[in-house]
């Protein structure tokens, strides 16, 4: 639990450096003038963004964060900024934020330094692991257990990099390893028998099994193989947007938006049950400095 702690903490360290505004940029500007801030949203990352047939839009934890922020632009800018939503994938999200295409990405997207070479990041605002899901009578209960097996995971992940690097380094030895392009087709590849496990991060793989008509059938091994701090994507050199985006994220755990919309997605009657552990609750905590009443407003 400490180790996770001092993870947690040494990365929010990191990601505080960045709300020294540096540069400025044009996404506040542009906002302003269109109206709309263009969110990029997942299809298939139960809870936190994904399509829901039902109603035909993108739900979850995150398009309810990107609400909130919606909400305090519309305060700064004293007119109504509405959300213009994308479906993003793993493999275009990044690109999609560095092109212009979308001003920011919300969903669960892991934080690395790699991937901060090229695009920049909110404040970490969840924290999950890289693990697998199984047929509960497959027999894979350890890493051990997956030699000789058909394992998959999607293309532009971090999973995928945890998987080859535990592969790479001998620590099991599996017999393919077959890359998707999204959560949803590594489920479908799951249950059609085309891979024996699915990689992902724990929380995602919660979110595919009870989203399955037979979610009994599926476990979530015990074991992890990696960390998977999770935080917003948005372009380099834009400190304006970028502090918005923090600014409303510790606004959200400070008036305790947050915990609501955790409750609402992650809580006993969300669509995927995780419990809080007490090293999350510290780390959000201690990442919250004192902020003013009005500060949306423009200075």
């Amino acid at each position: 639990m400490k180790k996770f702690l001092i993870i947690l903490l040494s990365v929010a360290f990191l990601l505080s450096l960045q709300l020294t505004p540096l540069f400025a940029g044009g996404t506040m500007e542009r906002i302003e003038k269109s109206g709309k801030i263009r969110v990029g949203f997942r299809e298939g990352s139960i809870p936190f963004a994904y399509m829901d047939p039902k109603v035909g839009k993108h739900v979850g934890f995150s398009v309810d964060m990107a609400k909130l922020l919606a909400a305090n632009l519309s305060k700064r800018f004293g007119k109504k900024i509405v959300i213009q939503p994308f479906t993003v994938t793993p493999k275009t999200r990044i690109p999609m934020v560095v092109n212009g295409t979308i001003d920011v990405e919300m969903g669960s997207t892991t934080y690395t330094q790699k991937r901060e070479e090229i695009a920049d990041f909110s404040l970490i605002f969840f924290f999950s692991e890289t693990t697998f899901l199984v047929a509960k009578d497959s027999g894979i209960k350890t890493i051990t257990d997956l030699n000789g097996k058909v394992v998959g995971a999607a293309r532009g992940t971090t999973n995928l990099q945890a998987v080859r690097e535990k592969v790479a380094a001998g620590v099991f030895k599996p017999k393919d390893i077959v890359v998707t392009e999204t959560h949803p087709q590594g489920m479908l590849a799951l249950k059609t028998g085309k891979i024996d496990a699915y990689s992902t991060d724990r929380s995602l793989l919660e979110g595919l099994r009870m989203k399955d008509k037979n979610p009994e059938k599926w476990m979530t091994v015990d074991f992890a193989i990696a960390y998977e701090p999770y935080a917003y994507i948005v372009r380099e050199n834009d400190s304006d947007f970028r502090d918005f985006v923090n600014n409303t994220i510790l606004w959200a755990i400070k008036t305790g938006e947050f915990f609501k919309l955790y409750e609402k997605w992650m809580g006993p009657k969300g669509p995927v049950p995780i419990k809080m552990s007490k090293a999350y609750k510290n780390y959000l905590n201690m990442i919250v400095y004192p902020i003013k009443e009005g500060w949306w407003k423009k200075k």
